[in-house]
């Protein structure tokens, strides 16, 4: 079954591919203490992590994920995000698929 893999400094999480919306099936503690949103809050929601972004997320930056998702090769995208309490981060996200 292939899944996706974001990783940003050993902040993690893991999407089956399989599923609609690419469902999000971990988050690490890390992944949650850098958003700031609690793991039953990450899990199931879509892997483009819709709910961090806010309005300096652009939309060519989630287009560029959305195509990454599409693709089978290593891609790297840089983001803008929102932790939960509102503040702004930029994230380059390396996005991988594996079996």
């Amino acid at each position: 079954m292939p899944y996706y893999l974001f990783i940003t400094d050993k902040k993690f999480i893991i999407a089956n591919a399989r599923v609609q919306n690419c469902a999000i099936i971990y988050c690490n503690d890390g992944f949650c203490e850098m958003t700031g949103f609690s793991r039953p809050d990450v899990m199931q929601k879509p892997c483009t992590c819709d709910f961090l972004h806010g309005p300096e997320t652009k939309r060519h930056d989630i287009a560029q994920i959305a195509q990454a998702l599409l693709g089978s090769e290593e891609r790297k995208v840089e983001v803008t995000y929102y932790h939960k309490n509102g503040k702004v981060y930029l994230f380059k996200i390396p996005c991988v698929l594996f079996h």
